[in-house]
């Protein structure tokens, strides 16, 4: 019998608000995907004239970061309106996941060059009482509504050699993990595929041990009350790209 799609949602919302992450297969088309990679590059290729003729790496902008040698974090120059239009099925299923939050939200994307190292096992959000170090979150920080969701849209299959991303489920309602010893969630992705995850979720990028590029992009949402540092700590790299309201 094939599940209705109140009933599909019902277990989505389930599921995300059980694990905070949630992968939902094909949920873009082949040419959706054709428009982001070709758009995307179009940034990138504007972005390293300038990167190019600087020292490597980068040190952290609010723009544009390297996480690790040849693995940058692009939040700058999204403008077209390519990304409004491919990103409306995602706004609708991000409100249904977390109904009760009004959230604004932005474009990146992360290319993971050949031989990259990992990212360390992290969380997106900062403590809301600022009294904590680390990945430990406060009761505070974890009674709340989902208010801060990632969506990542793989434009290359991800596979074990090019460096999934990987999730510690549930960890998103624990103020406290020990990642050494918790179990790890690494699912491989195909374009079209997509991963939803609340920012509490602990997670990081694993190493890229093959010989090509890998290139995800991204929307992150969040609430409109919440104060996101990562726009305001650090200088801008590409002002004249600066996403408005952040």
């Amino acid at each position: 019998m094939t599940m209705q799609p109140e009933m599909k949602d019902l277990v989505a919302m389930n599921e995300f608000k059980k694990e905070g992450v949630l992968l939902v297969k094909n949920e873009l088309n082949a040419i959706s995907i054709h428009l982001l990679l070709k758009e995307i590059n179009q940034i990138r290729q504007s972005v390293m004239i300038k990167i190019n003729q600087m020292e490597r790496p980068l040190r952290t902008y609010s723009d544009i970061a390297e996480r690790q040698p040849g693995r940058l974090d692009y939040r700058c120059g999204f403008t077209s309106a390519i990304f409004n239009e491919m990103g409306e099925s995602i706004i609708q299923l991000v409100r249904r996941l977390s109904p009760t939050i009004d959230f604004r939200h932005y474009w990146g994307a992360i290319p993971s060059l050949s031989g990259s190292g990992p990212t360390d096992m992290h969380r997106d959000v900062y403590p809301m009482l600022n009294t904590l170090e680390g990945n430990d979150l406060d009761e505070l920080d974890i009674s709340l509504p989902t208010y801060y969701i990632t969506v990542l849209i793989p434009l290359v299959e991800i596979t074990l050699e090019n460096g999934p991303t990987e999730f510690i489920k549930g960890s998103h309602r624990m103020p406290v993990v020990d990642s050494t010893k918790a179990e790890i969630y690494a699912p491989l992705l195909s374009p079209g595929d997509i991963i939803i995850f609340d920012g509490r979720t602990l997670h990081r990028g694993s190493a890229n041990r093959s010989n090509q590029e890998r290139l995800i992009a991204y929307m992150t949402f969040l609430a409109n009350w919440y104060h996101d540092q990562t726009f305001t700590i650090n200088d801008y790299l590409f002002p004249e790209f600066a996403i408005p309201g952040h």
